[in-house]
């Protein structure tokens, strides 16, 4: 049987688990333990080097790295510029997760890895073409319909909220390394959340010419998103790219580029009339005559009550139908 923790007894262990308390345990001198991930372009072949540093006061990983590679390996590869947290180069995973080097406080152990889903150059420097490709075939740059009035040129905050999150986007890769859907590769056509961040900067715009905007979308494969989030915990800049990059992208692509957006239009389609969601009859409208194929699945969806076939037939209406119509067709989709 499991206790329940009482409140109390739960912030404090929340508030032993931070990284200011993990941190705290550590004394000038102290020895981290670190393992990094070194990688040898002309082998092929990577291995684990572990490593002990001494502990100074308000440590960060990227002294680490400097630490290593002035006593102990001087042919470590890994990149950084600013050391502020301003130009992106020096992200990498730290114990299974993205932070940036600059910024990131160490931990009494360690282990350093180069970020996921790009080539790996050499240790912890990884090749940023793949992205950059991406994000330059998406033409990411402002098109006008009417030409330029002259200055001050009058823009709200409505009209560029979500632009202006994606602004702050320093490139550091970090979202690109933590999404699941990319590590999937050539299996969807998905561009990633980097590049749809850099995207957003001018297709959020309202300034930029529609037809430039659908043929940008066109190419993203942004409906094969997930929207897990794992973008946003990482992201260093604390930008909202789920909620304020990829969904507004999403309901943009589904406006301009319908052909895009047929599961979701059909999705919302559904629950707009009916107040849920009905499988079966997702899958008729989407597949047709193609949902015959799989009728084995069908088959087995029945038997786990996930799909009713009455129910679909005499499209019954759920208690939720009508504030459901009222929610959905009351926002306007851009």
């Amino acid at each position: 049987m499991t206790t329940l923790l009482e409140p109390d007894e739960l912030r404090r262990r929340s508030d032993s688990d931070s990284l200011a308390a993990r941190n705290s345990i550590l004394q000038p001198g102290d020895a981290i333990y670190v393992q990094i991930r070194r990688f040898d372009s002309s082998t092929g072949m990577s291995r684990f080097q572990p490593f002990e540093v001494p502990y100074q006061k308000w440590m960060r990983v990227l002294d680490v790295l400097n630490y290593v590679a002035n006593h102990a390996a001087p042919d470590l590869a890994y990149c950084w510029f600013c050391g502020s947290k301003m130009c992106g180069t020096c992200a990498v995973r730290m114990n299974e997760r993205e932070v940036l080097a600059c910024w990131e406080a160490v931990e009494p152990i360690m282990t350093i890895e180069p970020l996921h889903n790009l080539p790996i150059v050499r240790d912890l420097v990884v090749d940023r073409a793949p992205y950059e490709r991406k994000v330059i075939s998406f033409e990411p740059w402002l098109e006008r319909s009417k030409p330029y009035e002259g200055f001050p040129e009058p823009l709200s905050h409505r009209d560029m909220k979500n632009a202006s999150k994606a602004l702050d986007c320093i490139s550091c890769m970090a979202c690109y390394s933590a999404c699941p859907v990319v590590r999937l590769g050539e299996l969807t056509n998905f561009a990633g959340p980097a590049p749809l961040v850099q995207l957003a900067q001018t297709v959020l715009d309202p300034r930029n010419d529609q037809a430039k905007i659908a043929r940008s979308l066109e190419r993203t494969g942004i409906f094969n998103c997930v929207s897990c989030y794992k973008c946003e915990e990482v992201c260093p800049a604390k930008i909202p790219i789920v909620t304020h990059v990829i969904e507004p992208l999403k309901a943009k692509a589904a406006q301009l580029v319908p052909a895009m957006a047929q599961h979701a239009i059909t999705f919302r389609a559904i629950v707009v009339r009916r107040g849920r969601i009905d499988p079966l009859e997702l899958v008729l409208r989407l597949q047709r005559f193609r949902a015959l194929l799989n009728v084995h699945r069908a088959v087995a969806l029945l038997r786990r009550g996930k799909i009713n076939p009455l129910v679909t037939i005499a499209r019954i209406r759920s208690r939720a139908a009508q504030a459901a119509t009222r929610i959905l067709q009351t926002g306007k989709l851009r």
